[in-house]
């Protein structure tokens, strides 16, 4: 996570790939709501930065030089761009999570995908009737 206190540090950073690749630079970073922490980068891709890919940067770690994010080099330059605006909207935030694979903003998913789990009651019925049922177990031979 890239802290309020810490997002000047990463504007302007090399962002790397899951594989250490250079993928372009910072141009902007957009925080969340909830805590200010950053939530998104623009990134400056292909021929003289010419093209902005919006990347989910909630689990990016920055070692004081370079951005490292989760993601491929194809899906980070594949990834949508910022629309006409200069803010970003909720739909367009949503469709970067969905192009990374990422459940919309504020649609929490279970353990395994259920989008219908409870998971305010995880654990709290008979065995078996929830996703998380035996989670952290060494599952049966």
């Amino acid at each position: 996570m890239i802290t309020k206190s810490k997002i000047h540090e990463v504007e302007s950073a090399t962002v790397r790939d899951r594989d250490g690749a250079s993928v372009g630079k910072v141009a902007r970073v957009f925080p969340s709501d909830e805590d200010g922490s950053a939530a998104f980068v623009s990134v400056a891709t292909g021929l003289l930065g010419s093209h902005h890919a919006l990347v989910p940067v909630e689990d990016a770690t920055f070692d004081g030089t370079d951005l490292h994010v989760g993601y491929t080099k194809s899906a980070i330059k594949g990834a949508p761009s910022l629309g006409a605006g200069q803010t970003l909207s909720p739909a367009e935030a949503n469709a970067v999570r969905k192009h990374f694979g990422l459940s919309p903003a504020g649609n929490a998913t279970g353990d395994m995908g259920d989008p219908h789990e409870n998971l305010d009651q995880a654990g709290a019925g008979p065995a078996g009737a929830d996703d998380t049922e035996g989670a952290g177990t060494t599952p049966p031979a």
